[in-house]
């Protein structure tokens, strides 16, 4: 695929990915393990996404936006980590995992940019938000619609802008950066698959590890290993 292209598939899928994150549908194609494997499929190479869709889902499974806390676009980042790994590989200018990790250490950088990007967007809002207001007092449903469908707008537009312009300037600082790491480094990049795939367990663990249920889940970890110990015997 040449690289107007993938930018332009890469920026819509990026919009879509930003609106169903916290604006509307909520039918989970934001989360990394979804948008990733999409990406990948359109750009030829299924199995590169989902292994960045499986090391980045669990990572960000504790960002969630609820009420006022917002975290990094971690779904937003997925998308750009997804796209050029797939498209960097797909110009074989190094190994997989070299250029896998490498996607993902930069995709952190746009993820945090697009936490900046939310917290302006949500000030931008807020005029939106007090039109809506007029508008519920004179009863003009119509307003009301266009003023929502301008927030998804906004949306929309952010996640395109933040994945086109994050993968097209992520090609233009990776690939010399990749070509210039040597192949004999591979081993220790694999193994920063399994560290990232690590993180993504302690994060999820400490979602249960509380006061109150810890014992559970260390009462549960502890039963899994004894039958796994049986099994294998």
């Amino acid at each position: 695929m040449d690289i107007i292209p993938a930018i332009l598939i890469t920026s819509l899928i990026g919009g879509i990915i930003a609106i169903d994150t916290a604006v509307a549908f909520q039918i989970m194609i934001s989360q990394p393990i979804v948008s990733c494997t999409i990406i990948g499929l359109i750009f030829g190479l299924p199995e590169i996404g989902i292994l960045v869709g499986i090391l980045l889902e669990l990572p960000w499974l504790i960002n969630i936006p609820s009420g006022g806390a917002h975290g990094s676009e971690g779904n937003l980042g997925a998308v750009v980590a997804a796209a050029l790994s797939s498209y960097l590989v797909s110009r074989n200018i190094n190994t997989a995992n070299i250029i896998i990790i490498t996607s993902i250490i930069y995709s952190l950088c746009i993820s945090q940019v697009g936490s900046f990007l939310i917290d302006f967007l949500r000030k931008v809002n807020l005029n939106l938000v007090h039109d809506a207001d007029q508008a519920v007092e004179n009863a003009d449903v119509g307003e009301i619609t266009r003023l929502n469908l301008t927030g998804f707008f906004y949306m929309f537009v952010m996640g395109f802008i933040l994945t086109g312009i994050g993968f097209g300037l992520g090609i233009f600082i990776l690939k010399p950066l990749i070509s210039f790491i040597h192949s004999d480094f591979d081993r220790a990049f694999d193994l920063a698959k399994y560290s990232i795939l690590g993180l993504g367990f302690g994060v999820v663990a400490s979602l249960f590890l509380t006061r109150d249920t810890k014992w559970y889940v260390i009462a549960g970890a502890a039963a899994s290993v004894l039958i796994l110990l049986l099994v294998s015997f």
